[in-house]
């Protein structure tokens, strides 16, 4: 895909003004915490992808790349923040100049504007995995099966099919719910048709006996048999004029619907405790009910994501995977939530087929008050049944639900006042009347009847359509996952081997038998790692931490090379590998350089000894490697002294660009008077903020070598060591020349490189700040190795004044008397 040639960074994140040669190759930057390393990550990130990754995903409510991403002095000026890269394109054979500004992020300038070129920056976009941070590094190693098996699916680009599952296990639980309610309301019908024929079973034999006795009786053909097809009232004739009430019937009916009240009155309704407990958890838990009011906001957003815009806040995306992605992380967070939300509607729906039983009931007195024209009991019949059919519309709708909780605790069916007593007056009323002829109740029993026979038919139809769906969703189910799963595992087979031998290669001599296993099964990843052939536990069991570091580039490095094979071509790797001892890393540096020769890995670390280990396995050198000393908010991060300095600086005079030079000399010298004051133990005026300035140091760390040169002659004397004694005079009298040539120049330094005065300087005039500071640095250095002297001991009371070559060896202790 890539390669990075240079970066050029601008008011980004910590960093005021910063250049760094990459030349196309791995490299090294290195500091102490809080120096700008990671500002140098997140730049490189931002000018690739237009995001930055510690700006989003957990624990980043409230940050923006928009509010946080430009230095904290332009965060009202996001135009001056911008990250210039220069790349090139091994497989094109072409270069280009790629700049991103934080106000424009997914408006990239793309100079030439090449169409090969724009593509494969656009891909290059699509991949904010070429990042990695230490704070991830672990999120696949022991993280549960579940949320490892979502975020290695999203890396490998392959997440659809997570997503596929989801949507149809969803699918299934809706379908099985369904089935469950219909199985339900058929054994409610088939209760209620037994309860009016009089007999225990539906079988041919009872219904045929009990339905043929009361044929017989008015005179009607016997059935022979009973099918889904008979008619069981077959041949009645239809009462004329007014219906006719037949007592016992009707009696029948409302003893069924005072029982039911009595019921209602002693023992409350599991499914009203089980909503009223839902709730109160939804009203002590305000996250809770934000995560699921969220949680519907994003599956409606889901259902109408169509490209990178997002369809709720208009807010674009590099591309709509991104949006995807997000959107998936949101909801699987209030996954628990989403869980509390199903136990509560499932309630709802069992409740609301207790309702529409009571509501049977009253419809049948309903009937027989109407045949009565009971006109009080009527009235209350149908304000009663109008107030549940509302209460039952309420229980389909969640929103709805959680204001029913009042009525839930103090008795769903709010029985009207005085009912009780109207319906025991209309009952004294119906026994107050003559009994009916056989035959009148033996036609309203056939009628009756055939009127339940057909609801418990239509209701079996439901169900078997309910269950058929339900059977077939479960099919459609098991076989995506059984295909995703064969798919998968050869998947994560080559992942696996890739990853052993990673580990492997990286332990080298110690775990040379080490193997991983992967087994993916509905939505779960399970990861096992063998320990010392003891048997295969999951990473967190036995390993330390820094071997668990190590697995989890590993895996990283493992998933890229399946992701993009040789379009693996950078890097950005964000303080990684910290637990992982020293042995260990200089296999990482091979395991690299051996496995990713063409890839380009952009490396932070706050560890200097992994930073010399890095250089001393040739994973990086002088030239491809960057140490910050510091960083301060005016100044960004202090890079330390480099050999290659003096011609930087040289080079760009020659070019005439004071503005350029000038920096870099300020910088330099920031560093070295910090280093000299700490090594030659200069005395300084505490400051309780350790913002030390040039100003303070520099003058102080040379009148502190100054003195250390003098302790060095009076000790040579004492000795009688004329060469020590020469040596030390010849530095001391070079230190005393190049102190009054710098003070010479002391006024145009501060000018021009502490305020960035530069417009009245030209490169001849600012030739002399910089042989000035030259001479007086190198009388702080070995001739020989080019080293910083350093007192030995560290103290009030230094023994000797040396470099790193022992050239320089002055003793700073006298002869005793």
């Amino acid at each position: 895909m890539i390669k990075i040639i240079s970066a050029h960074i601008e008011e980004f994140r910590g960093i005021r003004k910063l250049d760094i040669n990459l030349a196309e190759k791995t490299f090294a930057i290195s500091g102490p915490n809080g120096s700008g390393k990671s500002g140098v990550i997140d730049a490189i990130e931002f000018a690739l992808t237009g995001q930055i990754g510690r700006l989003t995903g957990t624990g980043t409510k409230g940050l923006s790349l928009a509010d946080h991403g430009p230095h904290v002095d332009h965060i009202k000026f996001p135009d001056a923040a911008f990250v210039e890269l220069e790349v090139s394109f091994p497989t094109l054979g072409k270069k280009a100049k790629l700049t991103r500004k934080v106000s424009a992020p997914k408006k990239p300038s793309i100079e030439p504007n090449d169409p090969d070129i724009v593509e494969i920056l656009d891909e290059v976009s699509q991949h904010p995995e070429i990042t990695l941070a230490r704070r991830e590094i672990l999120k696949f190693i022991l993280v549960e099966p579940t949320k490892r098996s979502a975020q290695i699916q999203e890396i490998l680009k392959i997440d659809e099919l997570g997503q596929t599952r989801s949507a149809l296990n969803t699918a299934y639980g809706k379908l099985n719910r369904a089935a469950i309610a219909a199985e339900k309301d058929t054994q409610d019908k088939r209760n209620t048709l037994l309860q009016h024929l009089g007999i225990t079973s539906l079988s041919a034999a009872e219904m045929l006996k009990a339905v043929n006795a009361k044929r017989q009786l008015l005179g009607l053909e016997i059935h022979d048999t009973i099918t889904a097809d008979t008619i069981i009232d077959k041949g009645l004739a239809e009462p004329a004029g007014e219906q006719s009430l037949n007592k016992s019937a009707a009696l029948i009916e409302l003893d069924k619907l005072n029982k039911k009240l009595v019921e209602l009155g002693q023992s409350p309704s599991p499914d009203a405790e089980a909503l009223v407990d839902q709730i109160e958890q939804l009203e002590n838990d305000a996250q809770l009910l934000v995560s699921l009011q969220q949680r519907d906001l994003v599956e409606s957003g889901l259902k109408l994501v169509d490209g990178p815009s997002c369809p709720m806040c208009d807010h674009e995306w590099p591309d709509e995977a991104h949006l995807l992605s997000h959107l998936h992380a949101k909801q699987r967070k209030s996954q628990a939530a989403g869980e509390l939300k199903q136990k509560l509607v499932e309630h709802a729906s069992s409740l609301s087929n207790e309702v529409g039983n009571l509501k049977a009931l009253l419809l049948e007195t309903h009937r027989i008050a109407k045949i009565e024209n009971a006109v009080e009991m009527l009235s209350s019949v149908v304000a009663w049944g109008k107030d549940l059919a509302f209460f039952q519309e309420q229980l389909k709708s969640f929103a709805t639900i959680l204001e029913l909780k009042d009525r839930l605790a103090n008795g769903w069916p709010a029985i009207p006042e005085g009912f009780r007593a109207k319906l025991a007056d209309f009952v004294s009323a119906i026994r107050a009347k003559p009994d009916q002829s056989a035959s009148l109740a033996a036609q309203s029993y056939l009628i009756n009847a055939e009127q339940r026979f057909k609801d418990y038919k239509a209701a079996r139809l439901t169900e078997t359509a309910s269950q058929k769906a339900r059977d077939a969703s479960k099919v459609a189910y098991d076989a995506w996952c059984a295909a995703m799963e064969s798919e998968l595992d050869e998947l994560y087979e080559a992942v696996e081997d890739d990853f052993s031998k990673f580990y492997r290669l990286l332990n080298d001599g110690d775990e040379q038998k080490f193997v991983a296993r992967f087994k993916a099964t509905e939505g779960r990843l399970d990861f096992d790692v063998n320990f010392y052939e003891r048997g295969l536990f999951p990473p967190g069991a036995f390993h330390s931490e820094g071997h668990q570091d190590g697995m989890g580039v590993c895996l990283y490095l493992a998933l890229m090379k399946r992701l993009l094979g040789d379009r693996f071509t950078v890097a950005l790797l964000d303080d990684v590998v910290m637990s992982v001892d020293a042995d260990h890393r200089y296999q990482f540096c091979k395991l690299l350089m051996a496995e990713f020769p063409n890839t380009q890995f952009v490396i932070a670390t706050h560890d200097k000894v992994w930073a010399e280990q890095m250089r001393s396995a040739n994973l990086v050198t002088r030239k491809t490697s960057m140490a910050f000393d510091s960083w301060s908010v005016d100044t960004g991060p202090l890079v330390e002294s480099n050999p290659e300095i003096w011609a930087e600086i040289d080079a760009a005079l020659t070019k005439g660009k004071v503005e350029v030079a000038a920096p870099i000399l300020r910088r330099h010298m920031e560093f070295v008077a910090r280093l000299l004051a700490d090594q030659l133990g200069a005395q300084t005026v505490f400051r309780a903020d350790n913002s030390y300035d040039l100003g303070g140091l520099l003058p102080s760390a040379f009148s502190r070598l100054s003195d250390l040169l003098g302790k060095a002659v009076d000790s040579a004397q004492s000795w009688g060591n004329e060469d020590q004694k020469s040596k030390a005079q010849a530095r001391r009298q070079r230190l005393k020349e190049a102190n009054t040539h710098k003070g010479e120049e002391d006024w145009t330094v501060n000018k021009a490189v502490h305020f960035n005065e530069w417009a009245n300087f030209s490169p001849n005039d600012f030739m002399p700040i910089v042989n000035a500071f030259k001479d007086l640095l190198a009388c702080a250095q070995c001739d020989d190795c080019g080293s910083w002297l350093y007192i030995t001991p560290k103290g009030t009371s230094p023994e000797g004044l040396r470099c790193s070559c022992n050239s320089v060896n002055l003793n700073l202790k006298k002869k005793p008397k």
